[in-house]
């Protein structure tokens, strides 16, 4: 059994140990030492990372109550000094104790329980069996960080046995012996392995971020502490190039970009309406002729090709071909004013074309070159 000096104090940055075995795995080395601060992958939460001496640990994990910790390389002697990384350490202490205290609140004012967590390099959710609404979740919010702002003191403890069956507590999993409780003054008490602040003023902040229907109940995406500061950067950042672009003030940007959409949706819709009206203008133009036809146009989508065919065809003999594109990739429409769809598989095959169509009228796209496809028809 690993001596789990995280749990006397989540606050160790450097520690000494013995090293107990050493053993290759998978391309790197799997070290047990008699003493770790490190924690390991559990409990939703990735584990800590750090150095034994000068050798790189990249992963942690327990089996069976010993701590393994995934090196690069094997250490020298019996005797180490480690150190973790301890911003990332702290950055998790903060983003977990927030989500104990989210949960905390949110079993006592609607009674759900937490069922799921995740704690990665790049997110955090955490999974309530009931569903929540955004006007929920603002008062949990706001609750949660007038908790911050409170700086309770967060204790973590293993009772006796007495004290714990007399002590109400959160808990995924029914245990029986080795609870470890953690409790966040009168805002929660929880089952719980992983380290924590030591108060709720060290988090800084709560934000929940998004949130979704999920099993049945709901997951959320929250940041919090060091992750809140580089959430709000990075968003900052954003509003700051929308508003440049925008030509508007931060707070307005939202009315702004609105305004913006709905005014290019206009102009988008007008635009369609023009480039429509020039294929059927162009369609009007073609004089009448005996027996096939090839028309290409400079970017014209299927719909504005139907246009032109609609009024063109009648004034065609034969096959009437309108193309689009670039050599060895056109978009097709072809029309007649006989039954065309008997033909458009044999057309398909020999121009590397797929598509299809009903009646007088078929769409889709030819590989071929423009001289073969102008060869084929006339």
């Amino acid at each position: 059994m690993t001596e789990k000096l995280y749990y006397k104090d989540a606050y160790i940055k450097e520690f000494s140990a013995s090293v107990i075995s050493v053993e290759e795995r998978d391309g790197g080395f799997d070290v047990i030492l008699d003493r770790t601060a490190f924690f390991p992958e559990e409990g939703g939460q990735s584990s800590d990372r750090g150095y034994i001496d000068d050798i790189f640990v990249s992963h942690v994990y327990e089996e069976g109550g010993v701590v393994h910790h995934i090196t690069d390389k094997a250490p020298l002697g019996k005797s180490v000094t480690s150190r973790l990384l301890f911003d990332e350490r702290l950055e998790k202490m903060q983003l977990h104790t927030a989500e104990h205290i989210l949960c905390g609140i949110i079993h006592t004012l609607f009674g759900f329980d937490n069922v799921g967590f995740h704690l990665g390099d790049d997110e955090v959710t955490f999974d309530v069996n009931g569903v929540m609404t955004r006007e929920m979740l603002d008062r949990v919010e706001a609750l949660a960080n007038e908790a911050v702002f409170a700086n309770i003191e967060v204790t973590a403890y293993f009772p006796e046995k007495e004290e714990l069956n007399s002590t109400e507590y959160r808990a995924k999993l029914d245990l029986a012996e080795g609870v470890r409780l953690v409790r966040i003054g009168d805002v929660d008490t929880c089952a719980c392995c992983a380290p924590h602040v030591a108060r709720t003023g060290e988090i800084g902040l709560i934000k929940v971020l998004d949130f979704m229907k999920h099993r049945g109940g709901t997951r959320m995406w929250l940041v919090a502490g060091r992750r809140a500061l580089a959430d709000y950067r990075e968003k900052y950042e954003n509003i700051l190039k929308i508003s440049a672009l925008l030509s508007a003030p931060q707070k307005e940007t939202a009315i702004t970009l609105e305004k913006y959409i709905k005014d290019t949706e206009e102009i988008k819709h007008a635009l369609k309406s023009a480039r429509l009206s020039l294929a059927e203008n162009m369609a009007s133009a073609v004089t009448e002729r005996v027996g096939n036809a090839v028309f290409v146009f400079d970017g014209f989508s299927i719909e504005e090709l139907r246009a032109f065919s609609n009024i063109a065809r009648d004034k065609i003999g034969g096959i009437l071909v309108a193309l689009s594109g670039e050599e060895g990739n056109y978009r097709y429409v072809i029309s007649s004013n006989e039954e065309i769809s008997v033909k458009i598989k044999e057309i398909n095959t020999a121009l590397s074309g797929k598509g299809g169509g009903r009646g007088n009228m078929a769409q889709g796209s030819f590989s071929a070159t423009l001289v073969q496809i102008k060869t084929y028809f006339e």
